[in-house]
């Protein structure tokens, strides 16, 4: 039994170096098969390139300078602002070939917006620009009150008592102390003038502060049989840096001697009217002690904190002449159409940040030559009670509008806004809008939008942008504009353009602006460049216009190349090189020419030499074309 079980073994060990063997055999065999279809492979594909590359032939049959790149046409239809589409399509306007697609102009609203400001006494400009009053969006043109009203206040030496000009309570700083500050009691213990305390009031807001009478209030006393303890008064207009800026009064408004117990005296100081230099500046009232004969441990006090006191017994400043009522005044200007109106509705949006504003808004009367005060053109209310509330306020004119407006369209707009308080405060307009109806007011507006090749026509090398279009009217009456979209400014207009209006025909004229060097405002990040086409202002004529071509183009100062595909293969440029005697410049390049196809490759980066120079192109599969010029 164990020899017949040891032979099973020895059986079985043979066949597994037999099956090891096969295994190897079949292994090698797979590698070999691998090996050899890639060799077959790779023969095939260099075979393969190898005759792609004879088929190929690139021939370069002129190079030149170039001033302009090819015509960029609108991608969508056209937008009608106003107006209407009557037929074609905006295919149609891609080339000047007779095919055209034609608009209507159509009655419509017409909105006008200010374009202009004047303030009035002495209200401050602080943020915004007309172009902010266009659209109901929360972007504000801000004006800041002034001081219209002056009233004697009496100002305490607590900060419990007395807000000036909407900041925070008027701070008091004493001598022992570095900062602003509080304490009950200040002293001097020595011969001489000693500063006891300085109450320092914020100018925010304050324009000026007019002459008056003084009277200055001091809870004070001394220890000790002093010769002589009295307090007196040192005024100054001190910046917010620190440093003086004006020295008002020194050693004035001196009280009578002082007692040995708590007491109140006084004394004046005759103020002249001052104009606020900044209104970051502080009025400074500096109280000090003066003492003869001092004696160690003997001290004057000022008291400074005394609210709990009544109020004939508290240190205060009374007569000083501060704002009690704040103002604003503004008058809007713009300019509008001059044909006959059916109505006018103008609307006014704006809000305070202070509530519960008493505001009265004005339209100019050119008729009765005067701001009415009741009726059309007059508007008044009281603003919201909470601050920062846009309201928007509007009328509607239908008797007699035109007395609204100047023979040459012009019109304003006064707004008064005034509140009784001590804090100044902001008018924040958001939206003024001339809102006009009339039977004869046809007028037409199309927006195009216009991509420029970046990749090709880089911005660095652009100079200019010229928008043409070719178009006829019915009517040769009124004049017509191109205009462009200035992303810097946010609105359309003319800046920049060497034509701003031109005159039509009833057969198809060409019509260009060129947007000379401030074309960067008018050019998106994206190429994009929106450009408009409207009639100067609306007329009593119906008009029809017929849009044959309508472009953009670049004037770049680039090179073109006329290159033809000889191959029966599609090529790919993947470089070109301008060399001269003492240039040896490679350019990267990505442009498809199918078989027998000629075209022109225009760089605008690539700047031809004045001299004799030859031009390489160089395709993907090593392929060149040269072109040698004469030039002298």
């Amino acid at each position: 039994m164990l020899r017949t079980i040891t032979k099973h073994f020895r059986r079985l060990r043979h066949e597994k170096r037999g099956v090891s063997n096969v295994i190897v055999v079949m292994l090698s065999l797979v590698l070999i098969v691998v090996v050899v279809s890639n060799v077959v492979l790779w023969s095939y594909q260099m075979n393969q390139f190898d005759w792609e590359k004879m088929q190929e032939k690139i021939e370069i049959s002129n190079v030149e300078s170039v001033k302009r790149s090819w015509w960029f046409t609108n991608e969508k239809e056209y937008i009608v602002n106003v107006g209407s589409y009557l037929n074609g399509t905006y295919t149609d306007t891609w080339v000047a070939d007779n095919i055209y697609e034609t608009f209507r102009e159509e009655s419509s609203p017409l909105f006008y917006n200010p374009s202009g400001y004047t303030l009035g006494e002495s209200t401050k400009y602080v943020s915004g620009t007309a172009r902010d009053l266009v659209t109901d969006n929360g972007a504000y043109m801000v004006f800041r009150s002034y001081s219209s009203v002056f009233s004697a206040q009496t100002v305490y030496a607590h900060r419990e008592s007395t807000i000036i000009a909407g900041t925070s309570y008027y701070q008091v700083k004493l001598n022992n102390a570095d900062a602003f500050g509080i304490n009950l009691e200040a002293l001097a213990s020595t011969t001489g003038r000693k500063l006891l305390g300085r109450f320092i009031y914020p100018l925010t807001g304050i324009t000026e502060i007019p002459a008056n009478t003084w009277t200055l209030y001091y809870r004070a006393y001394k220890t000790g049989p002093l010769t002589v303890a009295h307090c007196d008064v040192d005024i100054v207009i001190r910046k917010s840096d620190g440093n003086i800026r004006t020295s008002i009064a020194t050693d004035v408004a001196n009280s009578v001697s002082l007692d040995t117990s708590w007491s109140t005296v006084s004394s004046t100081y005759s103020w002249s009217h001052y104009v606020i230099a900044d209104e970051t500046d502080f009025l400074e009232v500096d109280y000090y002690a003066h003492v003869t004969n001092g004696q160690a441990n003997k001290h004057v006090y000022l008291r400074t904190d005394d609210s709990s006191l009544p109020v004939d017994d508290q240190t205060r400043l009374v007569g000083i002449m501060l704002p009690s009522t704040y103002a604003v005044e503004v008058e809007l200007a713009g300019s509008s159409s001059i044909q006959d109106w059916q109505s006018l509705t103008w609307t006014f949006d704006s809000a305070f940040t202070i509530g519960n504003v008493n505001v009265t808004l004005q339209l100019y009367n050119y008729n009765a030559s005067q701001y009415p005060t009741m009726g059309d053109g007059y508007i008044s209310y009281i603003s919201s009670s909470t601050s920062n509330t846009d309201e928007a306020k509007s009328q509607t004119i239908s008797l007699n509008p035109t007395n609204f407006r100047s023979l040459a369209g012009e019109w304003r707009i006064k707004i008064l806004a005034v509140k009784e308080t001590i804090s100044q405060f902001d008018l924040e307009v958001d939206w003024v809008e001339f809102k006009v109806t009339s039977q004869n007011s046809y007028t037409l507006d199309i927006r195009g939008e216009f991509i420029l090749d970046l990749s090709i026509f880089p911005l660095a090398y652009i100079h200019s942008i010229e928008i043409q279009i070719l178009y006829r009217a019915n009517d040769s009456l009124e004049n017509w504009s191109l205009k462009a979209y200035n992303w810097t400014e946010e609105e359309y207009s003319y800046a920049g353009f060497n034509s701003t209006e031109h005159y039509p025909s009833t057969e198809f004229t060409y019509y260009e602006a060129n947007l000379t060097s401030a074309w960067q405002s008018y050019v998106q990040s994206n190429g994009m460049i929106r450009a408009k086409f409207c009639d100067k202002e609306p007329d009593s004529n119906q008009t029809t216009i017929d849009i044959d071509f309508w472009g953009v183009r670049i004037i770049i100062d680039g090179a073109k190349f006329q290159i033809k595909n000889k191959g029966s293969t599609t090529s790919r440029i993947v470089a070109i090189w301008v060399i001269n005697a003492t240039t040896h410049q490679r350019y990267g390049a990505n442009f498809f020419l199918n078989s027998g196809e000629k075209a022109d490759y225009i760089r605008a980066d690539i700047f031809l030499p004045m001299d004799n120079f030859t031009v390489k192109v160089v395709t993907e599969r090593g392929n060149i074309g040269v072109f040698g010029s004469e030039q002298t």
